[in-house]
């Protein structure tokens, strides 16, 4: 979810309700530390961002550590360890998936971070590092000994990356595995049926969401309203639009016509669910201006359908292959690899 998960999608995303609890992009600790501009835009917030934890990564025990404690004096509600990225680039620094190769080391990490704070630490891990070494039940465990307040679990190895199924097997392990803190369960989410259906087999307390959300950001509302035992509604054409523009106005709030660049990566999607013709669909891959964007949205209103396929053209990047060459994908990649 690299560049997806900002500020102004968190905040579209909660005014459509159902929203819980939310995480940042990956934040790497000595960045934050060193107060680079980059790390302190991937955390800035709001007051309607609420709750919002703060995921950090580093090879570097000291560096999360003091990561946590900046986080914990400027008030987040929580610091959440990543241990499941796993781009090569991430693990070479001893980071992300990498920290599941040694349980000692990773335990006593998250011992470190845990006594060096007040605020709730999660942490978000995979399966293992290989089918060979699977190793979340026996952490999970081991971290909630530790005093973490809930873990997160994808149900892949590192090496799988994003292919294969999820194991929804390996995840109820997990659950099985602590006595009362929460388990999260994540991967392959994308309708209200897929995450009831992981719920049910596997005993999740919750379930988190990604990539699911940009195929259909009311699928958070659609949960809610499914707990309450209401009917689910899907979003009217002008809803759609709405969110559209609303998502693009959040933007520009905090970086104005930067805005312009950095929303092009969303027009596939949009252009997907919307059902926006090829032609406008480019123009919002190469918009240069706030009005030129307010241009395309009245005429995505006046041709809306006229596309009727739902694939989108380029989706968000899920490297194919081994993991140790991902760092050759480029931004976009062709087709929907889960």
């Amino acid at each position: 979810m690299a560049g997806y998960t900002h500020l102004a999608f968190r905040r579209a995303l909660r005014e459509l309700g159902g929203l819980g609890l939310a995480t940042t992009d990956l934040v790497h600790a000595t960045q934050l530390n060193a107060g680079h501009r980059h790390s302190l835009e991937l955390i800035e917030t709001h007051a309607d961002d609420d709750p919002l934890s703060i995921q950090i990564f580093s090879g570097r025990d000291q560096e999360l550590v003091l990561a946590a404690q900046w986080l914990e004096r400027r008030g987040y509600a929580g610091v959440d360890i990543n241990m499941g990225c796993p781009m090569a680039k991430v693990n070479g620094q001893g980071g992300g998936a990498r920290l599941l190769c040694d349980a000692d080391d990773a335990t006593r990490l998250v011992e470190r971070i845990v006594s060096a704070v007040h605020v709730p630490v999660t942490v978000k891990m995979r399966l293992g590092w290989d089918r060979d070494s699977i190793c979340a039940p026996r952490l999970a465990r081991r971290f909630e000994n530790v005093g973490v307040a809930a873990i997160t679990i994808h149900g892949r190895t590192r090496s799988q990356g994003f292919q294969g199924a999820v194991n929804l097997e390996g995840i109820a392990e997990t659950v099985a595995a602590v006595k009362q803190i929460p388990v999260i369960g994540n991967g392959d989410v994308r309708t209200v049926e897929h995450a009831l259906h992981m719920r049910r087999v596997t005993g999740c307390d919750a379930v988190a969401i990604g990539r699911g959300a940009l195929l259909d950001p009311w699928i958070f509302r659609k949960l809610k309203d499914n707990a309450a035992g209401e009917d689910i509604r899907d979003p009217s054409p002008d809803e759609q639009l709405d969110f559209l523009a609303r998502h693009f106005r959040l933007m520009t709030e905090q970086h104005a016509e930067r805005s312009c660049q950095l929303f092009r990566k969303f027009a596939a999607w949009y252009g997907a669910q919307l059902g926006v013709p090829d032609d406008l669909e480019q123009r919002m891959r190469l918009f240069q201006s706030i009005a030129e964007f307010d241009e395309i949205v009245s005429e995505i209103r006046e041709r809306h359908g006229e596309r009727r396929t739902s694939v989108a053209t380029a989706l968000i990047k899920v490297p194919n292959g081994p993991v140790e060459r991902w760092w050759r994908v480029p931004v976009f990649a062709r087709g929907w690899k889960a």
